[in-house]
């Protein structure tokens, strides 16, 4: 059993720990509880009687979980009591109650003990990336408040100044005290109560952790569209909606982020691809998503943060080191393909509303694309590497996710295959908006004209003639990058391809050395880089696997996309319906079970909106 059993997840709030519901410092990890980035809880730990209890049942639900507790007895030996913690999640923090049940015939006193300590950590303090950072001017401090704690952390850095307050308060007259610990960066304390239990009797102790200054948004369900047809949509869609939580600097409005742990925040790709493929199960999943990416899309120039006008943000974080300036992410513009999937999201949104209000944003991400991203001065929609951030700015963006079929790392401004037709869609899809909802149809026929020339463009420069198979990238050189790759599988989804490229492209990704029975491989099996449990050569992406089966049905590959959804739904039963982020790309042939990626998101926004789609293709409901 892992030391960090359980994860839930919940407008915007997320607990890691340990199968009875504590975290303890001594296992902690990336354990403990998280707003915002920032670990509100380090240490949360739960004894009766001077011991931690053994787990006799679990439930989980949306937001939250309950875990039945008894203390550990001889075989045939009794207990004399029964404990149960419902802990919920809200847009602050952490609402628990503790139910302590005598289960004898006499009364019984039990005392219980709850630590509760924070070192505030950023979550990219907690990664696992070699980045080390100097806390070593920041001030913390614990006060007893009552039947409670004020624990308060802040830290400036070149004039910029960064604060978090947690307040931990509990009902039952405990008895609080303020903790003394060898880490000097841990605040906390302890609360204790004496407890006496008549026969029959349950007592309630409610525990409230709160992050002071987040805000209390409610994030309501989104109503369902048609029954659950199977525990693969069911799974899928309670993922989808855990996932939903109040945006950053926007709490407004309320955005699907793109997943636990390091992921849980507004991701311009992520968080518009999952709610692309969900929206025909959750309509109106876009419609805050769309709004926020257009309030905080660029509208001037900075290198640092990858910002041009028009570009629509890669991720977006209120923790300490975004704050203090010290990552670029608070407000983060490395990605080459927020920009087109923008406007393919406003073009799929259902809210007619959203379309209209939008207007303006889609004209300057337009712009955009045409000007600063590439498209107009060099044919193509194309990223330079940033050192100090992403170095590859596509959906596969780790450091050695394009390669030429020798090894090398492609260099230089880079134009992605995907990001062609994703750019190629956006024109058409923002053409089709301009001439029917926004009366602009000399802007319509423009957007037409650019995609029609960038479809050419494509067919001549990316495709492959010893492969019949487009290139995974051009570099900086102008060299393309000849390898067998899943993004080709996205232009199926764009439906920049014409139907004989398409059919070649979809019966290319069945083969062995890409089909591995559960999904598609993300590098083919016979690249140099090749590897099964790698992040992105080699390995499976379910999100990756489903866009090109949504490609494949609508270019008429009915059975090529129900192949592809089997399988995705086939390694979903074996995770117990809850797709991971990614798993290994080992063959079916190999294993006849999935291979867990041991770092892997989950829940995830992708993956979980990958189970919802391979359901509806394996259930004809588009």
């Amino acid at each position: 059993m892992s030391d960090l059993d359980a994860v839930t997840v919940g407008a915007g709030a997320m607990l890691r720990s340990a199968a009875d519901g504590s975290v303890r410092a001594e296992v902690r990890g990336v354990g403990g509880l998280f707003v915002n980035d920032t670990r509100l809880l380090s240490t949360f730990a739960l004894t009766a009687n001077g011991a931690t209890l053994e787990v006799a049942s679990t439930r989980s639900g949306e937001s939250e979980r309950t875990v039945v507790l008894l203390p550990a007895v001889a075989r045939n030996a009794v207990s004399d009591f029964v404990l149960s913690r419902k802990q919920r999640l809200t847009s602050f923090g952490l609402e628990e109650l503790i139910e302590v049940r005598n289960i004898t015939a006499r009364p019984v006193d039990v005392i219980l003990g709850l630590e509760c300590a924070t070192d505030f950590a950023d979550q990219f303090m907690l990664r696992s990336d070699k980045r080390v950072f100097d806390r070593s001017a920041a001030h913390r401090s614990v006060d007893v408040t009552g039947a409670g704690l004020r624990l308060d952390y802040g830290r400036d850095l070149d004039g910029r100044t960064f604060s978090a307050t947690v307040e931990i308060t509990a009902t039952g007259d405990p008895a609080v005290t303020a903790g003394s610990y060898d880490d000097d960066t841990v605040c906390g304390g302890q609360f204790s109560w004496i407890v006496t239990i008549a026969p029959g009797e349950l007592r309630q102790i409610a525990v409230s952790v709160r992050s002071v200054g987040a805000p209390a948004a409610v994030v309501s369900p989104l109503p369902l569209r048609g029954e659950p047809s199977d525990a693969l949509r069911e799974q899928s869609l309670r993922d989808i909606q855990t996932l939903r939580m109040p945006c950053p600097s926007l709490p407004q409005l309320t955005i699907l982020a793109a997943g636990v742990p390091w992921f849980l925040t507004l991701f311009g790709r992520d968080s518009i691809i999952a709610s692309m493929l969900t929206e025909p199960d959750l309509p109106g999943l876009l419609d805050d998503t769309l709004r926020a990416l257009a309030a905080t899309q660029a509208t001037d120039t900075d290198a640092r943060r990858v910002a041009q006008p028009g570009k629509i943000v890669h991720e977006l974080r209120q923790s300490e080191l975004a704050q203090l300036d010290e990552i670029p992410y608070g407000r983060y513009y490395g990605s080459v393909d927020s920009s087109p999937l923008f406007l393919i999201g406003l073009a799929a949104c259902s809210t007619r509303e959203v379309i209209v209000d939008l207007e303006g944003a889609a004209r300057a991400a337009v712009d955009w694309m045409l000007g600063a991203g590439g498209l107009t001065e060099h044919g193509f929609l194309r990223y330079t590497p940033d050192p100090n951030g992403l170095i590859h700015q596509g959906w596969k963006d780790s450091h050695d996710a394009v390669a030429h079929a020798d090894g090398t790392i492609a260099t230089g401004a880079i134009a992605l295959c995907e990001v062609q037709g994703y750019a190629w869609r956006a024109l058409m899809d923002t053409a089709a908006l301009a001439r029917d909802v926004w009366s602009d149809p000399d802007w319509a026929a423009s957007l037409e004209t650019s995609a029609r020339e960038l479809a050419q463009r494509f067919r001549r420069e990316f495709w492959v003639p010893e492969l019949n198979f487009p290139a995974l990238a051009i570099d900086g050189s102008g060299r393309r990058v000849e390898v067998v790759a899943s993004n080709a599988g996205h232009l199926l989804f764009s439906g920049m391809l014409d139907e004989s490229d398409a059919v070649r492209v979809g019966e290319r990704l069945l083969e062995p050395d890409m089909f591995t029975g559960f999904g598609l491989r993300t590098l083919s099996s016979e690249a140099r880089l090749y590897h099964p449990m790698s992040y992105h050569n080699g390995s499976v992406w379910p999100h990756d696997t489903m866009l090109a089966a949504v490609g494949m049905k609508a270019h008429g590959m009915d059975a090529a996309a129900r192949t592809l959804a089997s399988g995705i739904a086939s390694a979903a039963a074996a995770f117990g319906n809850r797709l991971p982020e990614l798993f290994g790309g080992f063959s079916r042939d190999d294993f006849d079970l999935p291979v867990a990626y041991a770092h892997a998101a989950t829940p995830q926004a992708w993956a979980a909106a990958s189970g919802a789609t391979a359901s509806r293709l394996l259930h004809d409901r588009g």
